[in-house]
């Protein structure tokens, strides 16, 4: 009895461990994107492709500034950002799924460091350069 009371007691406790890392991962992904828009410096305020995030995630409150969005349309423009991010970091996790059994471990690595965080303030480089940054006044 005890032996079962202690293996409840142990199922029930690595449940509620599980859920907390899953919490946390959950909060993690988004909360210090959105953490940071309190305590941004003046160049992710007009980022465009997120610096913080994976290649190709939009920085929500960056592109609303260089496309000089405010009131009503800042807050909508940031909620369909933010739908992009999360259909862009599923789609690159399907692509990195899909890919296991074609590529081999050399190649996916190779595949998921084209998507690696780093990459973006190149692409806003990129973008600025072409005169597709913010605004100068």
């Amino acid at each position: 009895m005890k032996n079962s009371a202690a293996r409840i007691v142990a199922i029930l406790g690595l449940l509620a461990i599980g859920a907390g890392g899953f919490v946390y991962a959950q909060q993690h992904d988004h909360s210090q994107h959105q953490n940071q828009a309190n305590a941004v410096s003046a160049e992710d305020d007009v980022a465009i492709f997120c610096p913080t995030m994976k290649t190709g995630q939009l920085c929500s409150h960056g592109t609303a500034n260089v496309l000089q969005l405010s009131g009503k349309k800042q807050d909508q423009w940031i909620a369909i950002a933010r739908k992009y991010d999360k259909a862009v970091d599923a789609a690159t996790l399907q692509l990195f799924k899909d890919s296991e059994a074609v590529l081999t471990p050399e190649q996916l690595k190779q595949l998921k460091a084209w998507f690696a965080v780093g990459l973006n303030p190149e692409i806003n480089q990129i973008l600025y350069s072409k005169g597709l940054g913010p605004k100068k006044p």
